[in-house]
């Protein structure tokens, strides 16, 4: 973007967190001189680490007994993750037959299949749930090869080897190995010898690559009494940062931050670096006691949403990119609009699908006249819209065909089409749209490649619903009554296998769908490649201390991975609907409700 448009316009662009949304509790290279090729860089970086998805997240809160129609805390959980067949999830209830100081399991909730212990969850005396932290944790250096010898970086004004790691790797059929070098920097692998498209050596820096394992942390915490035990255990949790929110029998709430967060000596981790200064180097991890945490709040309530955790002044950087606050800001609003709240008021809210920057755009919209019939009866749909993107709505149909339309129509023509689609399913680029519509004269709605006319802001926001009109029409037919969200937004659960016709028929399962990524009920979509669903709620979970047998949870598809048995996809329709099932807690319940016993022995 910077090489695109420059340093003030990728300023405008990429503001800061908001100042009035919630919380949870120097650039040296001359890029232009070195000849990078960021746009190539960063979507090759961006494949290659598995982060092209768009609307990943989660939502969390808990509240105290004072709170809560039980009397003792409540609590919800749902990560958002991307779509796919079968479930991330696997719902799990893990129980030694017989507690012992060897086996002391008492925990159900949802674990990644294959994975050790109960990830979200209770046991018999604390409960928690959690969402990322997206805290920077990767650097990128620009590294100075010598040119006499390729396993030679410069450092301080002295060549150093790299550590060249051989790994050797069998191809059935083949007598030959194929063999990789790893290039090892100070600053971590070099990504040339396994990503194209980089004109300039970039060396990653990345904590994942120093981690501890995260076993431990999970099972210490499957075991934890206490807020101190639970603390403990989250003290080892190293890397994929988390907010975990926290309740226990005895009333306590809490909140605590996780992950080992790199010290900079110097930078913000925004851009490349010089790998060869010595000026940018780690100087170690926040320490565990100064990560952010709080204990039973004033308010009664901890929230998060991958929202900015801390403010400004908190002596440690954490991130600089934070989600733009919309969910946060809805939970807030919702937490906040009545005292004390039940189980099914926490199943109200994982399913409230209110968008709250549409109360912001839509006013704009409603203003337009058109000498288009069709193009007026979609503005009058929009006057009188509760913000609500329910699958019946017509109303979200038309605002979000309109916003996939207005913003490559407001940014298209200054950053290219490429930057424009990873652009428009940002985090800047709603709250940067909402900034610009309050000045009518702002140059972003002028069409830079018209150079005999100056667009106006009411010319652009038109063209796009009548954009809109258009597409609607074309995917929907021409009745505006049929034009129904659900139809537009459809969640197709993918099987890796479903991917080659006619197996598609047989491994995928879809849906359509209420919510988008702004609301709670987070089912994202990326505006470049509108509409289908690409994150959901992987797996909704509401806890309540008071009685273990009160909780219940749902995740997406089914509990079994075999596309012809009966527990294959047979949630899907509990999950879109927001119903849930109880989570069976005593050896008891789990007993009087088995329908099929499979034992495993060494």
């Amino acid at each position: 973007m910077r090489k695109q448009v420059g340093e003030e316009k990728m300023r405008q662009l990429t503001p800061p967190y908001p100042a009035d949304a919630p919380l949870v509790v120097s650039q040296e290279i001359d890029y232009d001189a070195l000849g990078m090729k960021p746009l190539d860089q960063a979507e090759a970086l961006r494949q290659w680490l598995g982060f092209a998805g768009p609307d990943g997240g989660s939502n969390n809160w808990v509240v105290s007994g004072q709170r809560s129609t039980t009397g003792q805390p409540l609590l919800a959980n749902d990560p958002h993750l991307g779509i796919q067949m079968p479930s991330i999830w696997f719902e799990i209830n893990l129980q030694c037959i017989e507690l012992s100081p060897e086996c002391n399991y008492q925990v159900v909730g949802a674990s990644f299949p294959g994975a050790p212990g109960v990830i979200i969850g209770h046991n018999p005396w604390i409960a928690w749930g959690m969402t990322t932290l997206p805290a920077d944790v990767q650097d990128l250096y620009v590294e100075k090869v010598n040119p006499e010898n390729p396993n030679q970086v410069e450092y301080q004004g002295q060549w150093e080897d790299v550590q060249v790691i051989r790994e050797e790797i069998k191809v059935k059929g083949q007598e030959t190995p194929e063999v990789v070098e790893v290039r090892l920097t100070r600053h971590g692998p070099i990504m040339n010898d396994v990503v194209d498209g980089l004109s300039q050596v970039l060396a990653l820096r990345w904590t994942a690559l120093e981690y501890a394992p995260l076993s431990p942390s999970i099972l210490a915490m499957d075991q934890a009494r206490n807020w101190d035990e639970f603390r403990a255990a989250l003290s080892m949790w190293s890397i994929a940062g988390q907010n975990f929110v926290y309740a226990d029998v005895e009333g306590n709430i809490g909140y605590q931050s996780t992950m080992w967060v790199p010290i900079r000596a110097k930078g913000d981790g925004s851009m490349p670096v010089p790998g060869w200064s010595g000026e940018y180097e780690w100087t170690g991890y926040i320490p565990w006691e100064e990560m952010p945490y709080a204990y039973n709040p004033a308010e009664g309530y901890f929230m998060s949403a991958n929202n900015k955790v801390v403010g400004d002044d908190y002596p440690y950087l954490l991130a600089n990119d934070w989600d733009n606050g919309y969910r946060a800001r809805r939970l807030t609003e919702l937490l906040t609009a009545k005292q004390v709240f039940s189980p099914e008021d926490f199943e109200a809210m994982q399913a409230d699908d209110l968008v709250i920057p549409a109360r912001e755009i839509v006013p704009y919209l409603i203003g337009l006249t058109s000498g288009e019939e069709r193009v007026r009866a979609a503005l009058d749909r929009l006057d009188g819209w509760d913000h609500h993107c329910g699958r019946d709505s017509v109303a979200c149909a038309i605002y979000q065909a309109t916003l996939v339309n207005l913003l490559p129509g407001v940014f298209g023509d200054e950053l290219g089409e490429e930057l424009t689609d990873r652009y428009i399913g940002s985090d800047w680029a709603e709250p940067v749209l909402i900034d610009l519509l309050a000045d009518p004269a702002s140059p972003w709605f002028d069409d830079v490649t018209t150079l005999d006319r100056t667009e106006t802001r009411d010319e652009v926001l038109l063209r796009a619903v009548e954009l809109a009109t258009v597409d609607l029409t074309a995917r929907l037919g021409a009745k505006m009554e049929g034009w129904q969200w659900g139809k537009l937004h459809v969640a197709v659960f993918d099987h890796t296998m479903g991917g080659v016709k006619p197996l598609n028929l047989i491994f995928n399962r879809s849906t359509q769908a209420s919510g988008c990524g702004a609301a709670v009920n987070a089912t994202g979509f990326s505006p470049a490649a509108p509409f289908g669903v690409s994150a959901v709620p992987s797996y909704r979970q509401i806890i309540s201390l008071a009685d273990w047998a009160g909780s219940r949870s749902m995740h997406t598809t089914g509990q079994s991975g075999l596309p012809f048995h009966r527990h294959y996809a047979d949630m899907i329709t509990s999950w879109r609907d927001g119903d849930y099932h109880p989570m069976l807690w005593t050896a008891a319940d789990v007993q009087a409700h088995v329908k099929a016993k499979l034992v495993l022995e060494p």
